[in-house]
């Protein structure tokens, strides 16, 4: 359910929803590789909706994404769940700051953002939920592509990489994909957003996630590591190189998946180059 085929019938069908106070004006917002994203505004108040499909290739089941969501709400790190049925989910619409690829952190925001992550380390998480694991999920975007699909010397950078990845627990609920343009900063709070491929997890995958994103120095790298106390350091050093790995993978499943859709060519060469940094 990606792409401007089907926006029509998206904003009718969020048009048609019960729960709008009066006739809402319905405005989509650009990004989102994996579904599609509104602000609609309806009796004075401003909402965000989203709507999506499950995509067994990237893990994706919006049942977990809106459980993980109206847990993460529990502590103030999410915005709040307003309705959520069939793909579709409305919150509550975050004003702020949403923050850029590229663009410098101060170290008052990192630490902001430190602590939000301590809070959504305290969320009591439900057996039910499904883990995140990145090095199973590299295993099995390998599985799901060509053997041509990487280069030999890729296919062997890969190996080397996942044969050094560490032991991680699994029992706090991680977000587990903390780019910068899914953090939106406010003078009240810091709140994440975007849950789909949230899931018990290690907080050193967010910790890293943080690190490898915002493409943190080593200076605010410590900084930050140091502010989150639930996160080993050398965890989350050798976590660099897998979730890079993670991310690359990602962008060929969606090729193969979905095709070359907007910037992911750029996207993909980066997230291949990026590795070949943290490898060497």
């Amino acid at each position: 359910m990606v792409g401007a085929a089907i926006q029509e019938p998206a904003v009718a069908r969020l048009g048609r929803l019960p729960i709008w106070p009066s006739v809402p004006a319905i405005e989509p917002i650009a990004g989102g590789r994996t579904n599609e994203n509104f602000r609609v505004v309806a009796g004075g108040r401003t909402y965000f909706a989203r709507i999506g499909v499950d995509l067994p290739h990237h893990g994706i089941r919006r049942a977990n994404e809106v459980l993980s969501n109206r847990l993460a709400a529990t502590a103030g790190v999410a915005p709040s769940v307003i309705h959520a049925a069939d793909g579709v989910m409305v919150t509550e619409f975050v004003e702020g700051k949403t923050l850029i690829q590229g663009e410098p952190l101060d170290d008052k925001t990192l630490a902001r953002l430190a602590r939000t992550l301590c809070r959504l380390g305290q969320v009591v998480v439900p057996p039910d939920l499904p883990s995140f694991d990145p090095v199973t999920i590299c295993r099995r975007d390998l599985d799901a592509l060509p053997a041509e699909a990487l280069s030999a010397g890729r296919h062997r950078q890969v190996a080397s990489i996942l044969a050094a990845a560490p032991a991680l627990a699994d029992d706090r609920l991680i977000h587990a994909d903390l780019i910068p343009e899914n953090v939106i900063v406010s003078a009240e709070r810091v709140t994440i957003v975007d849950w789909e491929y949230a899931g018990r997890g290690d907080p050193a995958v967010d910790v890293a996630s943080v690190i490898l994103h915002f493409g943190l120095e080593a200076r605010q790298a410590d900084l930050f590591v140091a502010a989150h106390d639930a996160a080993a350091r050398a965890t989350v050093r050798e976590l660099q190189p897998i979730l890079a790995l993670r991310e690359a993978l990602w962008c060929e499943v969606q090729q193969r998946f979905a095709g070359l859709r907007g910037d992911l060519a750029d996207y993909t060469e980066m997230c291949w180059r990026r590795l070949e940094r943290l490898a060497t």
